[in-house]
């Protein structure tokens, strides 16, 4: 997004406990620690991956000061109290994806965030984004679908199972049960049986791959109820095959299907260009980031849900395939965080 195709990349160390300096930044700001303190603090908790790299970028750096466009970017909490920390010893401008906690946004140049992760109301966010223009809200997990790569996979998958390249596929990808999104069993197992009837109605044929989360009983069960069906020409146990064949179901499925609790899934298939249909996975209403995201991207007409109390005749105009151009969003996003930092 900001036009460097070989980004220099910093490691953590091991065993780095970076809690303590995080609660001193979020009571402080950078500003108060030295660039000396701060080359210390990243000599002592910091690695490049290449020190040829990072020592081209000390050469540029001494021989044009101030001519560079520094910017240091980080994904999680413990990175983004380190990534305020290289900033401040380089003078760069820091990104965070996703606020960490306790570190307040405005330390940061941008704060790049899920929209079900603001938790603002709609006019504070809007005045907020209006006087610091530091927070940029995307309703998706940041990603890019690399179609090449993908239709290289599909290519070889076809090959390799007999697939037809223009066919009619349905492509399903089942998760696993976590804490923000514990399976029914009844309800999990009653949503693959009608995907099942829908595949046999529309005269598809589903492409099914498990991830390393999904159940035992579950697995057992798709082995028993799925392989040697016609309408299953190809499926995946993830827990015995290291393999990942979702960006190929990308690009051969008309349609993808995806159990609700693998928001990265989901995302993954909305960059592509998929408007997903979402297998429910518990019952009765649920709260938490989960349940706002998933909300939001249906509002939105990114995603749609599975209702397995309808019959699968009811369920014809199932969504087609790219309704949206692939990473639509991401081109969006790159354009704002550009706008913002004042990039061309």
């Amino acid at each position: 997004m900001l036009g460097d195709d070989a980004p220099l990349l910093m490691l953590l160390r091991s065993g780095v406990v970076e809690w303590p300096l995080r609660l001193r930044l979020a009571l402080f700001s950078p500003q108060r620690l030295g660039r000396g303190s701060a080359a210390e603090l990243v000599k002592r908790m910091l690695r490049p991956e290449s020190k040829e790299a990072f020592r081209e970028l000390a050469e540029q750096y001494h021989s044009a000061p101030g001519e560079l466009k520094l910017f240091t970017v980080s994904s999680g909490t413990p990175p983004a109290t380190l990534n305020l920390v290289l900033a401040r010893m380089l003078d760069a401008r820091p990104i965070v994806n996703m606020t960490p906690s306790l570190l307040p946004r405005r330390l940061f140049a941008l704060n790049i965030i899920p929209v079900h992760d603001d938790k603002r109301p709609a006019r504070a966010a809007a005045q907020s984004a209006a006087k610091h223009g530091n927070v940029v809200t995307t309703p998706l997990a940041l990603g890019y679908f690399d179609a090449p790569a993908a239709h290289l996979l599909a290519r070889t998958i076809c090959q390799e199972h007999a697939l037809d390249p223009q066919g009619r596929y349905l492509g399903l990808a089942i998760g696993g049960p976590s804490k923000s999104a514990p399976w029914d069993r009844e309800l999990v197992l009653r949503a693959l049986e009608l995907v099942l009837a829908i595949a046999r109605q529309q005269a598809s044929r589903l492409l099914v791959t498990t991830s390393r989360r999904t159940p035992q009983w579950c697995r057992e069960w798709l082995q028993r109820n799925y392989i040697g069906q016609p309408e299953v020409p190809y499926f995946l146990d993830a827990a015995a095959d290291p393999l990942n064949p979702l960006p190929a179901f990308y690009d051969l499925a008309r349609a993808m299907l995806i159990t609700e609790d693998s928001f990265s899934m989901i995302c993954e298939a909305v960059h592509a260009g998929h408007q997903p249909l979402l297998l429910p996975v518990s019952g009765g209403k649920r709260a938490g980031k989960l349940s706002r995201a998933l909300a939001s991207l249906v509002t939105r007409g990114l995603a749609q849900r599975l209702d397995v109390r309808r019959s699968g005749s009811a369920l014809i105009n199932l969504p087609a395939a790219r309704t949206l151009p692939a990473n639509a969003l991401y081109d969006e996003l790159r354009t704002e965080v550009r706008t913002r930092l004042g990039l061309r």
